[in-house]
């Protein structure tokens, strides 16, 4: 399924290879960002986002390195208390500049309505197959009251 490309912020990386960044339009204002090295549980090596980076120092996501046809790029997951789940974005390198990078979110287009239909039609067929069975077994048992004393 295609979806639309949203540019959701850029981040530049410094001489340490540390990546500085800002983050908008996730209807939470703007962010800025550094990065910090970390290693998860397992050995990966990835990059854990810091938002406000002179104030409180919170993370907000991480970031891993990935390569896909020869391009080097960070696979990223954007994390707040304030989106139902985590985004998944990917920060890719500036064509004009290897040290400016973009970070860009695809979201995915919603369901064809046609699908939505079908899903829906295909339910409630379930639905009526479980009501039929259910009033099968039913018709064989015997209520309370019509027990015999």
């Amino acid at each position: 399924m295609a979806g639309t490309k949203v540019k959701l912020g850029k981040a530049v990386k410094d001489e340490g290879g540390v990546l500085h960044g800002r983050i908008s339009g996730l209807g939470i204002g703007s962010v800025d960002f550094i990065t910090e090295e970390a290693t998860s549980l397992d050995g990966t090596q990835y990059l854990k986002m810091k938002a406000d980076p002179t104030g409180d120092n919170y993370e907000i996501g991480a970031l891993f390195p990935k390569e896909k046809d020869g391009m080097k790029y960070y696979s990223a997951s954007l994390e707040s208390p304030l989106l139902p789940a985590p985004i998944n974005a990917a920060l890719f390198p500036d064509k004009n500049n290897e040290n400016s990078f973009n970070l860009v979110w695809n979201r995915q287009e919603p369901k064809a309505a046609a699908e939505v239909t079908a899903e829906a039609t295909a339910d409630a067929g379930q639905d009526k197959t479980k009501d039929a069975s259910q009033q099968k077994r039913g018709m064989f048992r015997r209520s309370p009251a019509a027990a015999p004393n």
